[in-house]
């Protein structure tokens, strides 16, 4: 577990690192490119047949695997415009206490948009076992939603804060916000999500579609980082 942690713990490290030293296409386009794995793993696992699954993961119930390829594509079209996107000049913002503001806001948002649907996505055992699956799963849906919406609207706070920057140094805030994104480990949430709603052992009811649906996340995570990567004026 120790060694679990430190590895963590370097792995985030060295990524904040990399941003902060102004590799931000480089950065953006492999973690795009670790979503597009996690997309077609997730994708393959409801290819295998299901007696041969839980020889390399465990998953209980069927789904169509096809959302998680199409997921893969999509992120692998936008890693594309992000290395083949031209620099865009953006107005400059005197970097002030604003943007530290939005940077705190985009941080408690996100730390709500995980909590938050845990009600929805973990019921108590009593309410799992007085409602059918279908009702399940409409309260699994609705708190991928409400994770979805408080997603966007964080990702457009850190953005807010991204905008700052020194005369000496404009893309002050952009490097500070993309390395807390990444040693914050804000960018792997929609993985973490998706897999605990893939992997459920206790309950072993699934809704492959909706964890689809919450790895999508990826989406927008990807747009922000090809905007911000767009705006950077110096990059490796």
């Amino acid at each position: 577990m120790i060694v679990r942690i430190f590895l963590i713990l370097f792995i985030s490290g060295a990524s904040a690192v990399c941003y902060l030293a102004g590799y931000v296409r480089l950065m953006s386009g492999l973690l795009l490119g670790f979503a597009s794995l996690v997309s077609v793993f997730f994708g393959a696992l409801f290819v295998v047949p299901e007696e041969n699954r839980e020889l390399w993961f465990p998953v209980y119930g069927d789904g169509a695997a096809w959302p998680f390829f199409l997921l893969a594509l999509l992120l692998v079209a936008i890693a594309a415009l992000l290395f083949n996107k031209r620099q865009v000049n953006a107005p400059a913002e005197i970097l002030s206490s604003v943007h530290y503001k939005y940077g705190i806001g985009a941080f408690v948002t996100s730390l709500l948009s995980v909590f938050l649907p845990v009600v929805f996505w973990f019921p108590s055992d009593d309410k799992r076992l007085s409602i059918d699956s279908s009702a399940l799963g409409e309260g699994v849906l609705l708190g991928t939603c409400i994770y979805l919406i408080g997603t966007i609207l964080s990702l457009f706070l850190f953005y807010r804060a991204s905008k700052g920057g020194k005369p000496n140094n404009p893309d002050f805030m952009r490097r500070v916000v993309l390395a807390l994104f990444s040693m914050l480990h804000f960018d792997k949430l929609p993985a973490f999500v998706a897999f605990l709603l893939i992997y459920s052992p206790e309950t072993q009811i699934i809704y492959p579609s909706i964890a689809a649906l919450a790895l999508a996340a990826y989406i927008p995570v990807g747009l922000f980082l090809l905007k911000i990567s767009s705006q950077c004026q110096r990059m490796e």
